[in-house]
């Protein structure tokens, strides 16, 4: 039992284990049994048991699944009713099927289910047929015979005439078969007189009468309770000239059992042999059934005494028994089961038996006591030692509390032990006012404390409690420990992404937050909300729980200090690898915003003073590659510095020396002196605070005082204060402290990083002579030492060299690096080496540059900046050296990966055939992860052309996945809004024969729906969770008879009302015709849900006729069930509704939408803008106004400026000039929390309207150090009114503030657009030279200058600037993958990395 749904964290692949298992013999039968192995199958579960375990489709064609259903009837005689489920989805979800794939689905719903009751099997055929009439799928007689023949297996009540008259009445003619089912049916009901009619008929038609017929009127005389016309049916066989088979002997035999006739039975039996009538075991078992469910089970053993146990019993048996337990007779099934072979394991052990039938018995909800008495048994006769875990865990899986815990209780008695997961399923199968009841048995009757794993996966999302702090609450009250309530909590609502949620409760409890586990639901939480304030937070937290288990000694304060910086270090080193290795994680995951991901992350790590280690440090500059920018270089540089401090913590607990502040060290040695006591120790933490500080007076005023107190400073000091000079730049201070070190040491030498940083800045100056001289006095005999190869000494190191690479000197960049390398200041790594080939590269010298690289390759054995080549390579057509770029690359990478690289090369420069080419290189190995990771960075960055290319280059290429190129290019599409090419490559699928998935159609569909054009196919209906169909399924079995479905042909006109509805339902909305699609929506039946999609574009289509109120009705009948219709149209009824002043309407929808929802649709705006239109905004204002005089604390007042109406504000001072004082006061209330939105607005609004004396004075007094700002409708407004000396005005006003050079370009830009429309580009170039002065040229808007020059050159003028390049793709493909074989961290032009806009300014 240890292995019991052990790992149950996947239990919802158990049915798809189950279900794939192919069941030979009793060898392979028991052996597969779940918990015959450990670790156990089971490890591959996940919470799914809601949905019965419902299994993972297979992801198999329909003909694949339906071929696996024929051969498992032929194999074993049984198939699942999960494997039928699946096929009926499959069947749904492609919307087609042949008729021969529908013919064999309908025959699998009889016998062929034994472990199901005859009923559960009806309702599943029923719903088989009324899915495939649904779908127009072909059917002929055939089908009808099928579903006949399953009717008989099921013993299902239907009247033969009434299916007759149905069959003809639809065109289709009955054969022999029908009619001989049709007899059989009489016969099941005992009417012989009914079965002399149809025979008579056949008789008409001159059909031919078979074998069947005669067992059927055997059956029907039985039945009839005339055992002696039963049997002379014999007699009339033989005069028909039929000689009486196995089958109806065996039909016989059976109607002897029905009526208990023992004698008649055995004196049959005995007659058998001399006529050599052989019965199989099959036939056998088949009256060992009849004898048991008619209540003669006491005479079993008789018949079980001539079984002769052929291959093959096995499977009978299996059969026989599951359905003799479905009719309660497990007594029966046990001595069958005994019958069974064991098979033998290699050792000679003999295989368990009788899992199956356990399974069964709890399947079928049979009495716990029978169970458990049977359990025993089996383990009393060596069946099955495990018989009761095996029980257990299907009573588990099937989540039944009735039978799981008393056989729980059952293991208990019998000391086996009780494990975590068991409990897994019962939660997810309980209701959510019963969870905590689990938890509580599992402490108080079964001594099992939950851990976290169970409380985060299973306990939490199943009590469906939306207030974390009650969350905490209740798994406290319920016995949970508050450290795995808290970091279960914390795991939910990271997972759930409300992860503001996450770090309000990591911060209100300390715990130790395991970073293995917390790392992903983190990742995935920021990707989803882009919410990095709480992200930082969430990493400051795990860093902190990190220091929670530190050794005890490192919270002690001891008196030299060495002991507390040396456990301090250790555990600090720990956590610095595991922020970094989180934020590793992220840039991976972040493909397409990954350096803004990163310079927005690593900014805020530097603000807390959290550190990460050089290797990490590395392997994001690796990962980086040439998007590497000097701001992250500096950023990950500080980081593994080693030099930054965690910043105090609110109750942070007792501070350690090297916590304090140069004042209070300073104070505590006056202190410690004034006792009497040496202050040494205190005086050499003083020194480090002050160089950590980098504050340089206080350093110098420090070591002065220190030396009048004779206290020996060590000669490493004043090393530090070599490098403290050089940060604040003062080369010419840094080399005389240096000098005057070398005097007072001839053989004194500066570590290698303090070296390369002077080096820097002395080359900043242009002073080479004194930094080449300082590189050779400081040479080291061997490479750096340990912490000098950190990313921040190599992170300086490339910025020397890459900076010279820029300026295109050739001769000095080799005399530095030579000195560099040759002093031993750095190993030659892809990084290193990137700027040789640079400085080539920026003088588009190709020849030296591939002369470089080849002495780099064979030197070096690296391939610094090989995509950059290749692509200017390609482009230039230089197919000499891009061979010669290839055999460099091939004899360090190896063929398949260099191979890739240029495949992607080519394809990036429009060169597909040549990539082609390549991919259809005889035995080149196929690297799906290239091609997929390829395709991703191609899609984020926009790059339609080498996506287009790809599908190009690998058309008919059978080993290559190109529907994952297919569908990422139509989601590229979709960001284009191009949907006319997006259809076309719907139709070039079907010329190449590529079936398009799912989600290519859906998403397709969405796009062509979007843009009013007619969708060409039919769209694939979204699969409804199973548990939902399971429902359906139940209620179908309870419908009375009148009410079944009936087994109308595909024209009948019921089925067909559900499709055609639905169809005529969306080819309505298409057509923009609302009352036939209202219409059409009524008659829908409840089953068909119509999607979120469709709701919405009938919502807009009211909106549109100005239909409100009914528009309202559907909107209201959307929030009901917990959904919204699609955004864009939301926010189309939502200005409508607020357009007619409708307040009420508002309110109630505002009451059903949570914060972010509101968030997503402006609500706040809407509502104030209905305020407006009701004439009502001064009693808004004054409801805004009691709002923020309410508020408590700083988080309430920021809450509250988010949800201000900034947009309805500004309607608010357009419209109403006379509320400009109130609005005035309100504006104030929210700067005196710190809240200044509000007072940009006004701002905003008096500019505008040329208040620029009142602007100013809430400029000067609110908002000139505000870090952002909102003033892009005034630039809209200038350039509307082409009014410059408004454009004039916000300059001058921004320029002092502390806001971004992007915004104050923006601002310039305006300007410009407005002097070059006005034809004055004399004054727009003198706007321009002054612009330059404040930013940098990449900071103004490129269209403006480009309209600029165009005008000074149509002047016959020169335009004296160079606009700056767009990025293109051939800039960026020295990233070309991010698991290219030579990523490299040297950026191609760090400074042309464009700046995220500011979500203000936008």
């Amino acid at each position: 039992m240890a292995s019991i749904l052990r790992t149950g964290k996947l239990l919802r692949y158990f049915a798809g284990f189950t279900r794939n298992v192919v069941v030979n013999s009793v060898r392979d039968c028991e052996s597969n049994n779940l918990l015959q192995s450990a670790p156990c199958m089971c490890g591959q579960f996940q919470n799914g048991f809601a949905s019965n375990a419902a299994a993972t489709k297979a992801e198999l064609s329909l003909d694949r699944q339906i071929k696996r259903l024929d051969q498992d009837a032929r194999r074993m005689g049984r198939i699942s009713r999960r494997d039928l489920e699946e096929v009926l989805d499959e069947i749904r979800t492609h919307r087609t099927a042949t008729s021969s794939q529908s013919l064999l689905v309908i025959r699998c719903c009889g016998n062929l289910v034994p472990e199901e009751l005859p009923e559960v099997r009806t309702a599943l055929v029923q719903e088989i047929w009324k899915t495939l009439n649904a779908l127009n799928v072909p059917m002929d007689i055939s089908h009808y015979n099928a579903l006949l023949r399953v009717y008989l297996e099921n013993e299902h009540q239907f009247t033969p005439t009434d299916f007759l008259a149905e069959i003809e009445a639809k065109g289709i003619e009955p054969n022999r078969v029908t009619y001989q089912r049709l007899i059989a049916r009489y016969c099941q009901q005992g009417d012989i007189e009914g079965a002399t009619r149809i025979l008579e008929f056949m008789r008409g038609k001159s059909l031919p009468v078979n074998e069947n017929v005669f067992n059927s009127l055997i059956l029907g005389h039985s039945q009839a309770n005339d055992l002696e016309s039963a049997k002379g049916v014999l007699g009339v066989m033989k005069q028909a000239g039929l000689e009486p088979s196995a089958d109806t002997y065996t039909t016989l035999l059976c109607a002897f059992a029905r009526h208990g006739d023992i004698d008649a039975l055995n004196a049959t039996l005995a007659e058998c042999e001399p006529k050599e009538i052989i019965l199989l075991d099959k036939d056998l078992l088949d009256i060992v059934y009849t004898l048991t469910v008619n209540g003669h089970g006491d005479h079993v053993d008789g018949v079980l005494a001539k079984l002769r146990i052929s291959p093959g019993f096995n499977q009978d048996a299996v059969n026989i028994i599951l359905r003799l337990v479905n009719k309660g007779h497990e007594d029966v099934a046990l001595k069958l089961l005994r019958l069974m072979p064991r098979g033998t394991r290699v050792n000679g052990e003999a295989v368990d038996v009788g899992a199956f039938y356990i399974r069964q018995l709890v399947k079928a909800n049979r009495p716990v006591e029978n169970i458990l008495t049977i359990c025993r048994t089996l383990q009393a006769e060596g069946l099955n030692p495990k018989a009761l875990t095996i029980a257990t865990e299907a009573g588990l899986t099937h989540g039944a509390m009735n039978n799981a815990l008393p056989l729980l209780q059952e293991m208990k008695n019998l000391g086996l032990p009780i494990r975590q997961h068991y409990f897994w399923p019962l939660f997810c199968s309980v209701k959510s006012n019963q969870v905590l009841d689990v938890v509580r048995r599992m402490q108080q009757e079964f001594a099992v404390n939950p851990n976290s794993e169970t409380i985060r996966d299973y306990v939490i999302p199943n009590l469906k409690e939306k207030n974390w702090d009650k969350v905490v609450t209740v798994l406290r009250d319920a016995g949970v420990p508050n450290s795995t309530a808290v970091t279960s909590a914390v795991y939910a609502a990271l997972t759930t992404h409300q992860m503001a949620e996450a770090a309000k409760i990591m911060e209100k409890n300390r715990a130790y937050y395991v970073p293995i586990i917390f790392r992903q639901p983190l990742i995935l939480a920021l990707s989803n909300t882009n919410d990095y304030s709480s992200f930082i937070r969430c990493l400051r937290q795990i860093h902190e729980g990190m220091q929670l288990r530190a050794p005890k000694e490192a919270t002690e304060e001891p008196e030299v200090g060495s002991d507390v910086e040396a456990a301090t270090t250790t555990t600090e080193r720990a956590a610095f690898d595991v922020v970094g290795s989180i934020v590793h994680e992220a840039a991976i995951y972040f493909r397409r915003e990954r350096v803004i991901m990163l310079e927005k992350v690593l900014t805020g790590l530097v603000k807390q003073g959290l550190s990460i280690s050089s290797a990490k440090a590395t392997a994001l500059s690796e990962l980086l590659g040439a998007e590497m920018t000097p701001k992250i270089s500096e950023l990950l540089g500080k980081l593994s510095s080693g030099e930054l401090e965690p910043i105090p913590l609110p109750n942070s607990g007792k501070r350690t020396l090297d916590s304090l502040s140069i004042d209070e060290l300073e104070r505590f040695i006056k202190n410690v002196e004034a006792k009497g006591e040496s202050a040494n120790n205190i005086k050499r933490q003083l020194l480090s605070a002050c160089f950590r500080s980098m504050n340089l007076e206080k350093t110098n005023e420090v070591i002065e005082r220190l030396e009048q107190d004779k206290f020996q400073i060590p000669v490493g000091v004043y090393a530090q204060l070599v490098d403290l000079y050089t940060h604040h730049k003062r080369s010419s201070d840094a080399l005389a402290q240096y000098n005057k070190l070398r005097k007072t040491d001839a053989n004194f030498k500066l570590d290698n990083l303090k070296t390369v940083r002077l080096v820097e800045v002395l080359l900043q100056e242009e002073r080479e002579a004194e930094a080449v001289q300082l590189l050779k006095e400081n040479q080291k005999e061997s490479l750096y030492n340990e912490g000098e190869g950190s990313f921040n000494y190599v992170s300086t190191v490339w910025r020397i060299l890459n900076a010279i690479a820029e300026s295109g000197n050739v001769e000095k960049l080799k005399r530095i690096f030579d000195e560099l390398i040759g002093g031993n200041y750095v190993a030659p790594t892809n990084v290193i080496l990137g700027p040789l080939i640079k400085v080539h590269v920026m003088k588009d010298d190709l020849t030296n540059a591939i002369n470089t690289f080849e002495q780099i390759c064979q030197q070096y054995k690296a391939t610094p900046w090989k995509n950059e080549l290749a692509c200017r390579l390609i482009q230039k057509e230089d197919a000499a050296n891009l061979q010669r770029l290839t055999d460099l690359s091939t004899s360090i990478h190896g063929e398949v990966n260099s191979l890739y690289d240029l495949v992607f090369s080519f394809v990036e420069c429009g060169r597909v055939r040549q990539a082609r080419k390549i991919l259809e290189t005889p035995g080149l190995r196929t690297r799906p992860q290239r091609i997929s990771s390829a395709c991703d960075r191609y899609k984020n960055e926009g790059m339609l052309q080498p996506l287009e290319g790809l599908i190009e280059a690998t058309k008919d290429l059978g080993h290559i996945d190109r529907n994952k190129i297919y569908y990422t290019l139509l989601l590229s599409y979709d960001k284009a809004d191009e949907a006319e090419k997006a259809l076309g490559l719907w139709t070039k699928m079907q010329e190449e024969a590529v079936a398009p998935t799912d989600a290519f159609l859906l998403k397709l569909a969405e796009l062509l729906q979007r843009k009013n054009i007619d969708v060409p196919f039919v769209v694939p209906e979204t699969v409804q969770p199973k548990v939902k169909r399971n429902k359906t399924t139940v209620k179908a079995e309870e419908q009375p008879k009148a009410e079944q479905p009936k087994v109308d042909p595909p024209k009948s006109a019921q089925p067909a009302k559900t499709t055609s509805a639905t169809t005529s339902f969306r080819r309505a909305i298409q057509a923009n015709d609302v009352d036939a699609a209202i219409a059409c929506r009524e008659r829908i039946i409840s089953g068909e849900k119509i999607g979120i999609l469709d709701t919405s574009r009938l919502i807009e289509l009211l909106v549109r006729a100005n239909r409100l109120t009914e528009a309202t009705k559907y909107v209201d009948e959307l929030l009901a069930e917990k959904q919204h219709p699609q955004p864009k149209i939301f926010k189309y009824f939502l200005n409508k509704i607020a357009a007619s002043g409708d307040l009420a309407t508002l309110e109630r929808i505002g009451k059903q939408l949570n914060d972010e929802q509101k968030r997503l649709v402006s609500f706040d705006n809407r509502y104030c803008h209905a305020y407006i239109v009701a004439g009502k905004a001064e009693q808004y204002l004054k409801q805004l106004s009691n709002d923020i005089e309410a508020a408590k604390t700083p988080e309430d007042a920021a809450k509250l400026s988010e949800k201000f109406p900034r947009g309805g504000a500004v309607g608010i001072l357009e419209k109403h000039p006379e509320l400009v004082a109130q609005y005035e006061a309100l504006a104030e209330k929210y700067a005196a929390l710190n809240q200044l939105g509000p007072m940009n607005v006004l701002w905003m609004h008096l500019i505008s309207n040329g208040q620029e004396v009142a602007s100013k004075q809430i400029w000067d007094k609110h908002l000139s150090s505000a870090p952002r700002l909102m003033f892009q409708r005034v630039l809209q407004t200038a350039r509307e009114q082409q009014d410059e000396k408004l454009a004039s005005t916000v300059i001058s006003q921004l320029r002092d503030s502390k806001i971004s050079e992007g915004a104050i370009g923006n601002a310039y830009s305006c300007l410009l657009d407005i002097q070059t429309t006005k034809g004055n580009t004399d004054k727009a170039l003198e706007v321009l030279g002054n612009a330059v002065k404040d930013v940098s040229l990449e900071n103004i808007n490129r269209t403006a200058l480009l309209r600029l020059k165009q005008a000074v050159e149509e002047k016959s003028q020169n335009f004296p600037y160079t606009v700056p390049e767009k990025r293109t793709k051939a800039e960026d493909s020295s990233s070309s993958s991010s698991s290219s074989s030579d990523d490299d961290v040297s950026p191609k032009k760090p400074e042309s990395v464009p700046q995220k806009p500011e979500k203000a300014q936008a």
